[in-house]
């Protein structure tokens, strides 16, 4: 039963972070960037991975995988600039 909950609070989450998004580039006319576009990336897979590694449905080793890359994609893409 708690799987459920998190499954529910991480899609929350992930809608939240959507609709955030599009209460900016709709109400204050801002421009969906790279750095947008990155936040919303790292948001979705760690959130997807918490859901998905919780419920049993991935192991941990794919897990870990999937968050060393988000990982080191979040942390190596500031000095692309």
């Amino acid at each position: 039963m708690p799987q459920i909950w998190i499954g529910v609070i991480g899609a929350l989450i992930m809608a939240g972070a959507l609709g955030g998004v599009f209460y900016l580039v709709i109400r204050q006319n801002a421009v969906i960037g790279t750095k947008i576009i990155q936040f919303l990336a790292v948001t979705f897979v760690l959130l997807l991975m918490l859901v998905l590694g919780v419920m049993n449905i991935i192991g941990r080793e794919s897990i870990g995988v999937v968050v060393g890359t988000v990982i080191g994609f979040a942390l190596a893409s500031p000095w692309k600039d």
